[in-house]
């Protein structure tokens, strides 16, 4: 599904195609709601106590290093490429850094095409993440008290999942009709596609009991349903988040429950390696394919030089981002520094062959990617000198 959901936004930026990143987003949403209080309710199991200290600092180890990365590099290439936005630039870097760019960009005034402005939904997810725990932790603390049992605590937290995602779409279907650039950058009136994705973390004991046979008729709904999304919904149509959400959320929705306890059988597009690798790679490839396209675009005309270098150097740096930048701070420890330098000393340090695979397959794409911007037609075209960064190189 992350796979699904990044190929959208992906095909959104690059050609110009506004409902991939519509859908995109809403997948975005519902399959973070769910995860995320999936883990709340799976942690808080052996111990029956949420811990958001140690939730917080595992979710900053997981997306602060790479977005930290791409916020900085973004900001010294825009010193270059943008020189005239960069005090915009910066702006958006800082409340990306501290997760309101969704706020900052629903101010009205904000000159478009800032290549920060994909941290608006990030923003968002990161609202959700520090207000969720303390909810769920509320909860526990109110069930442990009373002494009620674990069924009743989940039950607890289902019914405030429904009741805050009730009024989230109530609220966005209000400022959908008389604000709708506000309703779509608003928290609060996005906040029930995760709330969408929670209910279906507390109803995991009933999904774990679904018959083989439906389970791949649920997923193929749901794709189906994300596929119509991408058909029907477009800027043009109106009504978005509501109703025209309310499709790829339900389709989403539907995918995901079908996989609670097994994989369904028969679907391959969700389970095959590539699939597989691409979803694991998505944080790292949503972070840098928004600046890439538009930094790149500074400098290189529309063409098919344009699109097969933001192809290839996206691809090239999210795979060298995620496997020696966001994998390592994720999972790594001082101990395990200390005994690669031991390791070192002594002759006995070998790195992992899909380290190998990586780096060279990274090296291979970004030199792919230089290659066709050297290689572009525009490269020897002349533009007049007061019209710097228009898509031609002096």
């Amino acid at each position: 599904m992350r796979t699904l959901a990044v190929l959208a936004v992906f095909a959104t930026h690059l050609i110009g195609w506004p409902r991939g990143g519509f859908v995109g987003i809403d997948v975005f949403f519902v399959i973070s709601g769910f995860f995320v209080t999936d883990m709340l309710l799976r942690a808080a199991g052996p111990t029956g106590a949420v811990s958001p200290g140690r939730f917080w600092l595992d979710r900053a180890r997981r997306i602060l290093p790479t977005a930290l990365a791409v916020l900085i590099a973004t900001y010294v290439a825009s010193v270059f490429l943008l020189p005239d936005r960069v005090h915009d630039i910066g702006v958006d870097a800082l409340f990306s850094l501290v997760f309101l760019a969704n706020w900052r960009f629903a101010a009205p005034g904000i000159e478009p095409g800032s290549p920060l402005l994909h941290y608006w939904p990030l923003s968002i997810e990161e609202q959700f993440y520090l207000v969720w725990p303390l909810l769920v932790l509320a909860i526990t603390a109110l069930v442990v008290r009373r002494a009620w049992s674990r069924g009743r605590w989940v039950g607890l937290v289902a019914a405030t999942s429904g009741v805050l995602t009730a009024a989230s779409l109530g609220w966005a279907t209000y400022q959908t009709a008389f604000s709708p650039h506000g309703a779509f950058f608003d928290t609060a009136a996005r906040a029930w596609e995760l709330g969408v994705g929670a209910l279906l973390a507390t109803a995991v004991g009933v999904f774990t009991h679904t018959p083989v046979w439906m389970r791949p008729l649920l997923s193929w709904a749901g794709v189906a349903l994300i596929t119509a999304s991408l058909v029907l919904i477009s800027p043009d149509s109106g009504g978005f988040p509501v109703p025209w959400a309310l499709l790829p959320v339900a389709g989403t929705a539907l995918v995901i429950a079908a996989g609670i306890g097994s994989e369904p059988m028969f679907q391959p597009l969700l389970r095959n390696q590539a699939a597989t690798y691409l979803g694991d790679l998505s944080y790292a490839l949503y972070l840098v394919h928004w600046p890439v396209i538009v930094l790149l675009g500074t400098v290189m005309d529309t063409s098919v030089y344009f699109y097969a270098g933001a192809l290839a150097l996206s691809f090239g740096l999210a795979i060298a981002c995620h496997h020696f930048l966001e994998n390592p701070l994720r999972h790594g420890s001082w101990s395990a520094v200390r005994q690669a330098r031991e390791d070192m000393r002594h002759g006995l340090f070998h790195v992992e062959r899909s380290t190998k695979v990586a780096a060279v397959a990274a090296l291979i794409l970004i030199t792919l990617s230089v290659i066709t911007f050297a290689a572009r037609p525009d490269r020897y075209q002349q533009t007049h000198p007061a019209a710097p960064c228009c898509g031609h190189i002096e």
